[in-house]
C-alpha cells in the first residue's frame, strides 16, 4: 500500500519532468548570445523593429508553415547555434514564454527536424509572416499583430 501512495505521489513530478523538452540552462545560455540582443531579455521584442517572442511564437507553431518558419527566419536559419541547440532555445522559448500560446498538443523540435528544415533562410519574412498572421486571424487567433 506504501508503495502505492509513493508512486501516485511521484505521478504529477514524472510527468512534469516529461514534459520539459530541453536543457534550461544550456538553452538561456544560448538564448542571450544569440537572440536576446534583438528580441530582448523577456522575449517582447522591439516595437517597429523586432518581433516578440513572448506569447507569440506558440500561436506560429500550432501552423505547420509556421512551425517551419520560425527554423528559417534569418536570425535562427545563420545562426552559429548547432540543430541540437536551435531546437533546444526553441523548445525553452515555448516553454517559458509562451505558456499561454503553444499547442497543448506541441510536439517539441529536434535537432532532425531543425537540420532537415532550417535552410535555406527566408528572404521574404515579412510576407510570409504576414501570411501566417493571416492564416491564424482565419482560425480565430487574433493575438498576433499583424505588424509589430
Amino acid at each position: 500500500m506504501k508503495r502505492r501512495a509513493w508512486l501516485m505521489a511521484m505521478l504529477p513530478v514524472a510527468s512534469t519532468c516529461r514534459a520539459q523538452s530541453y536543457d534550461a540552462a544550456r538553452a538561456r545560455g544560448a538564448w542571450v548570445l544569440n537572440c536576446m540582443g534583438c528580441h530582448t531579455a523577456d522575449g517582447r521584442g522591439i516595437p517597429g523593429k523586432v518581433p516578440p517572442l513572448c506569447e507569440s511564437l506558440g500561436h506560429f507553431v500550432s501552423l505547420q508553415d509556421g512551425r517551419e518558419f520560425v527554423m528559417r527566419v534569418p536570425g535562427a536559419s545563420n545562426s552559429a547555434l548547432s540543430d541540437a541547440d536551435l531546437a533546444n532555445v526553441l523548445n525553452w522559448v515555448l516553454g517559458t514564454m509562451n505558456p499561454q500560446s503553444r499547442p497543448a498538443s506541441l510536439k517539441p523540435y529536434t535537432a532532425d527536424e531543425v537540420a532537415a528544415h532550417r535552410r535555406p533562410a527566408l528572404t521574404d519574412v515579412a510576407r510570409v509572416r504576414a501570411r501566417l498572421v493571416k492564416e491564424l486571424q482565419a482560425n480565430g487567433v487574433n493575438a498576433v499583430a499583424e505588424h509589430y
